[in-house]
């Protein structure tokens, strides 16, 4: 079965593994290209394990395609031995033996049925991508194998990532012994060069240039990754000429492309030509692309980052690791001898971080949360690899609380365990089950909703208007689609390309028994519009947004128009976040629109998506919402905190007045919290770069994001190391008591950039913590002449030593701090302090390039000692008549 396998790296491994799982559980590191996708899991049908091997893959492309591979080495179809299940589809048989499966899948499994009857094995592949899934669902598995299923075995394998902290997780938590396999070999080497650093703004232009240079000089087709559909549209657009007139085949590659779209980029070209296949990371790893020999990588990606400001989730671009340029050039090793393209200098690449941010340290942790919490957990009993942050669970709490999942005792509530029965996240699910109205246990504002009418309906909009709206507005909101002339989401929805009106159709038919409709009564055409703007607002209460100086009559003639044309409307969101829409096709703007999607773009949301909703219909179902009270705000104008009388929606303001000082005096323990409470909000709502703090300041929160990252240990701390704060709210949630009084007397924004961050924040850290933190990443070194040097923490994750070259001479050794793991850049200047050279081997520059530079700085500054051997000579820092 496995001999046509026999090439690859990872059939070393199989005589190994199966003696292993038969007893143990297992880790195995193998670089990309090695093989274990496919080798290992086939050898483990030959293994003693009685039932059925459950093999999770984070990607649906990928589990379809490599199921189709694994049955094609069996001489079978997909559904007999090898069989998959991801959302919405499954091909499986009781034959099956190996089940294919995306990682959420495998939550649900678990939730449905604890004991995994029938289940002998998970294996979790390509577990350095870190999706939350991923981390929850071992978690989960380990679980069970302790308390339930003590022959139930683990298989974790990956390709780049460090595996020591997950062999200290798994030995922790295991009922089982821990084995260890590993292979360092591929399948084929693969070449790189390097490009000139290529910014964000010529992604395409660089792109286009590399592929045509890639197609000239090599054969094979030419994989070539990108960070969005956008782009991938947008390089397709360039080598339209191009490609005819060579000959070749522009295929796409990404999430949202149809099965059979999908398919075609995987497979050869049906003409025979050659290929360029224009992929997103979907095609990153455990995916074979027929006749790949060429690979380049554009060294960018989308993330997904939640900002809990506005209650949204935003897709940014940004510069990938360096685990994941390694995974990517690996597609060019899989069936022949490859080359790599990198767009950018080997220098850069060397200061892109190590390995990417673990899934559960930047999106909405709200669903995992609630998850947990069905499974009778917490997160801190877990066996979590990177544990949510206390201000990440403290957010998510106050989501799940706001559609009464959990209860003030963060307790699950009988509805919230109905909400985490559906397929997809709880604000979605609460959507569906509020146009059920049939749970005694909803949000009180929302039962009857619809008693109280004759009709059936609330202020005009019926049961039956809003089930027939729900399945599309969470469809919407889980799709890629999005409008390109209109951000109203009535008139995205009817004028969809009939691809995408397949394609959302065919999402909402999913949810539509869960709305309480049936899915042949599904019509795009026959949709409600105010049922729509009702339905993202039960949704998406916080994203609900009101025209900014709307009772103002010379609002119609101070807008502004943006590079189309289009009029630009500001708006504030209810969770007090600007935003601003452009392209309404109505010359009086909604004084209310309920969000669906938007972007953060600086310091406001560009509204993408959204639909109009009345006041009345807000009123009817967020009656609690509207209220008065007394509040400290920040004034974001003057950059003073006022304490005012406020009617409104959430954060927005729909009538303010000021309360007097006299009032104030009379309950001073209040105001004084509520301004702590108002500056930690403003704190809490700020992304990284925007906080209050000084160059030191900075300084000290960069030592202790590398201490988190490399996991350092505290020396003076007595049994288990806390852990390292991973955000600065983490810290502020730590150091609170401190600052309660810094912020207590703070009345501006001018007062809280002079509190003392760094003595308070640092206040925050334990002991052990400290004591590491001053030993192991200090703000000094000596250098060869035994003055104490200054450390530069940058943003980027470098710590350099910027210092003139001849202070360096004698020292060959690498600089190293952070216990031995981090090595100092040393930034060498000339005798006037302007940069020379960057190096964090001084051995190998004494030896290379220092000998282009000494003919140089002879020259220019010939009073100066410049050694034919600085490598052994004396350091200094005067002229030749000095020494």
């Amino acid at each position: 079965m496995l001999d046509n396998l026999s090439h690859l790296p990872a059939f070393s491994l199989v005589d190994g593994l199966a003696k292993e799982i038969a007893t143990n559980n297992v880790v195995i590191g193998a670089p990309p290209g090695a093989g274990k996708s496919t080798v290992l899991p086939l050898s483990l049908l030959n293994a003693a394990l009685d039932g059925k091997i459950l093999l999770m893959q984070p990607r649906r492309v990928v589990v379809r395609n490599l199921a189709d591979y694994l049955a094609k080495q069996l001489g079978e179809s997909v559904g007999q031995t090898i069989g998959y299940r991801i959302r919405g589809e499954s091909k499986v048989s009781t034959q099956t033996r190996i089940e294919l499966i995306t990682e959420g899948i495998l939550t649900r499994i678990i939730q449905n049925d604890p004991e995994l009857t029938g289940v002998s094995a998970i294996v979790f592949d390509e577990f350095h991508e870190r999706s939350i899934h991923s981390d929850f669902g071992l978690a989960l598995a380990l679980e069970v194998q302790a308390g339930l299923r003590d022959d139930l075995r683990i298989l974790v394998m990956s390709a780049t990532l460090a595996l020591e902290p997950l062999s200290r997780l798994l030995e922790k938590h295991s009922a089982l012994p821990l084995s260890h396999l590993n292979t360092q070999g591929r399948a084929y080497p693969v070449e790189v060069f390097y490009y000139k650093d290529t910014f964000a703004k010529d992604i395409v232009v660089n792109t286009t240039q590399v592929v045509k240079n890639a197609v000239a000089r090599h054969d094979g087709d030419v994989l070539v990754f990108l960070p969005s559909r956008a782009t991938i549209n947008a390089v397709e657009r360039e080598l339209n000429s191009f490609s005819q007139s060579q000959d070749i085949a522009i295929y796409p590659l990404y999430g949202a492309l149809g099965k059979s779209a999908q398919q075609q980029a995987l497979v050869a070209d049906s003409e025979g030509r050659k290929k360029v296949i224009l992929a997103t990371n979907i095609a990153e790893t455990s995916l074979t692309i027929e006749g790949v020999k060429v690979v380049v990588d554009s060294l960018w990606e989308n993330r997904a980052q939640y900002h809990p400001a506005s209650d949204m989730t935003q897709i940014t671009m940004q510069r990938i690791s360096q685990a994941s340029a390694t995974q990517r050039a690996g597609r060019a090793g899989r069936v022949s001898e490859g080359v790599c393209y990198r767009l950018c200098s080997r220098e850069s690449f060397e200061r892109l971080s190590h390995h990417s941010a673990a899934q559960i340290e930047r999106e909405d942790i709200s669903s995992f949360l609630l998850d947990t919490y069905a499974w009778g957990s917490k997160p801190n009993e877990l066996a979590l690899l990177t544990p949510p942050t206390a201000t990440q669970e403290a957010i998510a709490q106050k989501k799940l609380q706001r559609i009464h999942c959990i209860d003030e005792s963060l307790s699950i509530t009988a509805y919230g365990k109905k909400v985490a029965e559906l397929p997809c996240q709880p604000h979605l699910a609460n959507l569906l089950l509020v146009c059920q109205n049939t749970n005694p246990s909803l949000d009180k504002s929302m039962q009857g909703l619809f008693k109280n009418s004759s009709a059936g309906s609330l202020k005009g909009v019926s049961k039956e208007a809003m089930q027939a709206a729900t399945p599309f507005v969470v469809a919407l909101s889980e799709s890629g689609v999005s409008g390109q002339n209109t951000p109203l989401v009535s008139e995205l929805l009817r004028t969809l390309s009939a691809a995408e009106r397949t394609q959302i159709t065919s999402q909402a038919t999913r949810y539509a028994r869960f709305a309480g409709i049936e899915s042949n009564s599904l019509s795009i055409s026959a949709l409600d519009d105010d049922a729509i703007g009702l339905c993202i607002a039960i949704a998406y209460p916080l994203q609900v947004a009101f025209l900014r100086e709307a009772k103002s009559a010379s609002h119609q003639s101070t807008r502004k128009a943006d590079g189309s044309g289009h009029i630009i409307q500001d708006y504030k969101l209810a969770s007090g976040k600007g935003a601003q829409v452009s392209g309404l096709s109505s010359k009086a703007a909604p004084q209310w629109l309920a969000v669906l999607h938007g972007q953060h773009i600086g310091n406001t949301v560009k509204i993408r998506q959204a639909q109009p909703i009345s006041e009345s219909l807000l009123r009817g179902i967020f009656p609690h919402a509207f209220n008065q009270q007394q509040r400290i705000r920040l004034n974001r104008v003057s950059g003073l905190m006022e304490a005012r009388t406020i009617t409104g929606f959430y954060d927005i303001d729909l009538d303010t007045t000021p309360v007097s000082k006299g009032t104030r005096s009379k309950d001073s323990a209040y105001w004084e919290q509520a301004t702590v409470d108002a500056w930690l909000g403003y704190l809490e709502s700020l992304v990284l770069k925007e906080w209050p703090l000084s160059e030191a300041d900075w300084q000290w929160w960069r030592r202790v994001k590398l201490a988190a990252q490399y996991e350092l240990p505290q020396p003076q701390s007595f049994g288990e190391d806390a852990p390292w704060p991973k955000s600065l709210n983490d810290v502020v949630h730590q150091a609170k008591e401190g600052l309660t009084g810094h912020l207590a007397r703070c009345s501006s924004l001018k007062m809280l950039h002079k509190l003392p961050w760094k003595t308070a924040l640092n206040n925050g850290l334990t002991w052990p913590q400290q004591d590491a933190l001053s030993t192991l990443l200090p703000m000094t070194v000596r250098i060869p002449t035994g003055r104490e040097a200054a450390l530069d923490y940058r943003e980027s994750g470098d710590v350099v030593l910027s210092v003139k070259l001849t202070e360096m001479y004698s020292q060959s050794a690498p600089i190293v701090i952070g216990n031995g793991r981090i090595t100092v850049v040393c930034e060498l200047l000339s005798p006037a302090g302007r940069p020379l050279q960057t190096t964090s081997d001084l051995g190998t520059f004494w030896e290379g390039s220092y000998k282009e530079i000494q003919k140089e700085m002879k020259g220019r500054y010939p009073k100066h000692f410049w050694p034919d051997n600085p490598a052994v000579s004396k350091p200094t820092t005067k002229t030749k008549k000095h020494l």
